[in-house]
């Protein structure tokens, strides 16, 4: 056998160093020594694994060395992997650590013989890197994180679970105790398509992920640097339990056994979710970009603390008042107006300054969302459904089976707030969307639509606020 594996000392490797950067030269320049379908036997494979004794007495350090001409080396080292012909890693903790080899010939892949080393001792200065403390909390700790996606479809942090990057565009800079991104194109003047940088707002960009729970992911620097990680059944996965190595240097971040989170359709689009550049780390937030495998550009998943998430307390963002005019006379006239519910859109989510969060312009647009409810078949449910505002301070809903209920309602100018009393609105629309009141059984008056030659109202948006996030859901109801 022509491999080889040594305890050497510093003093054996002066060599070896020297040769290394021509090693990886030969490994890519002699791919011809081998004709195509020559696939060679594992005898014919030179590699070293050179445990690193002097500088770190428990041979911590450990050199991969594949030695033989026109083949391409995969190692994996338990803590991680590696396509390098020669190769440096750290152990930062005691054990035994099982090194395979296999190398890509013209003929095929050749697996070698595992070869086992022991560390004898922690070496805990390979993790004491601020990053690492940033991601796991520290030697003897662990973090949790989740996915800034939820199933109320909020972000907590950032504006959306995935971002977007040119493969150009992922440059970070560590300064006051952080990673951050600089959103600084490393080619000044390149194509848009390598120095862009697209931020999604996840409330009217639905496509980027569907509202769930995305399951949580822990890294461990207690005893070892592990990874668990358990997706909740996202993208057909679920636990997984394997270990991780940061490289502060390159800021790569590689994983084995285990992938990151992820919504459930990135995994397809990406070369690997088991290696990742981390573009920014807090104590409290992450995102890791992950290659796009056709295109030249990054997928970057946001990730927060599961104890930030779980703290997280939404802003207080009062509801912003409107001028509609006389809304009292928008609402009855003298005596009676009677509002029914529109057919094409008959609901959406706003923002507080009453901006549509979706574009949707048809039943068929809502259909075409994938989440959203409502298409030609629930026409028939609503076409009669209608509520009466009586100037006299009298409401009355209609269901759209011809049943009644009666109340009162008020009108805040100020606020542009109908409060009812007596009655609770609340028509169904398609399924799990229902025409109703919120808190205090309140609706706002978002958004008001008149004719632009006379000025008649013709439409109304009546909102009700969401508990935790700074939007209304609003119902569109029209004179017809």
């Amino acid at each position: 056998m022509r491999h080889q594996f040594k305890i050497a000392s510093m003093k054996k490797l002066n060599k070896i160093f020297f040769a290394i950067l021509g090693l990886v030269v030969i490994a890519t320049s002699c791919q011809d020594d081998h004709e195509l379908g020559d696939k060679l036997d594992k005898s014919e494979v030179n590699f070293q694994v050179i445990q690193d004794f002097d500088g770190t007495p428990g041979g911590n350090t450990v050199y991969l060395i594949n030695n033989t001409p026109g083949t391409v080396s995969l190692w994996d080292y338990g803590t991680g992997r590696s396509t390098r012909a020669a190769d440096t890693i750290d152990f930062a903790f005691k054990g035994d650590y099982v090194i395979k080899l296999s190398v890509l010939t013209s003929g095929g892949l050749v697996e070698l013989d595992p070869v086992t080393i022991t560390v004898t001792d922690d070496d805990l200065s390979k993790v004491t890197d601020p990053l690492w403390t940033l991601l796991t909390g520290g030697v003897g700790h662990e973090k949790t994180w989740v996915m800034d996606a939820y199933e109320t479809r909020i972000s907590k942090y950032f504006t959306s679970p995935i971002y977007f990057a040119g493969e150009s565009n992922v440059n970070s800079v560590f300064e006051d105790d952080v990673l951050k991104w600089t959103k600084v194109c490393s080619e000044p003047g390149g194509a848009d398509a390598i120095c862009f940088v697209y931020e999604p707002n996840w409330k009217g960009d639905t496509w980027v992920a569907d509202p769930a729970d995305y399951g949580q992911m822990t890294f461990s620097l207690d005893g070892g640097a592990t990874l668990t990680t358990d997706h909740k059944g996202i993208g057909g996965k679920n636990t997984e339990s394997g270990t991780y190595f940061l490289n502060s240097k390159t800021l790569m971040l590689t994983t084995t056994n285990a992938t990151p989170l992820a919504n459930s359709w990135a995994p397809n689009d990406v070369t690997t979710m088991n290696s990742a550049k981390i573009v920014s780390l807090t104590e409290s937030t992450m995102q890791l970009a992950f290659k796009n495998k056709t295109k030249t550009e990054y997928i970057i998943v946001n990730y927060v603390t599961k104890e930030y998430s779980d703290n997280w307390v939404p802003p207080n963002q009062p509801d912003p008042n409107f001028d509609h005019g006389d809304q009292e006379e928008i609402l009855s006239v003298t005596p009676t107006k009677t509002w029914k519910l529109d057919l094409n859109v008959p609901y959406n989510w706003a923002n507080l300054q009453g901006e549509m969060l979706n574009n949707w312009n048809s039943r068929a647009d809502i259909v075409a969302s994938g989440w959203a409810p409502y298409g030609d078949g629930d026409v028939a449910n609503i076409d009669n459904a209608a509520i009466s505002f009586s100037s006299d301070g009298k409401v009355v809903v209609t269901q759209d089976n011809g049943a009644t209920q009666s109340g009162t309602y008020t009108v805040d100018e100020e606020t542009n707030m109908i409060t009812f009393s007596g009655i609770t609105p609340s028509i169904n629309i398609a399924s799990w969307v229902n025409a109703t009141t919120g808190d205090g059984n309140k609706w706002k008056i978002v958004k008001v639509e008149r004719d632009e030659l006379t000025d008649a109202v013709e439409g109304i948006w009546f909102g009700k606020r969401d508990p935790e996030k700074a939007e209304y859901m609003v119902f569109h109801f029209v004179l017809r």
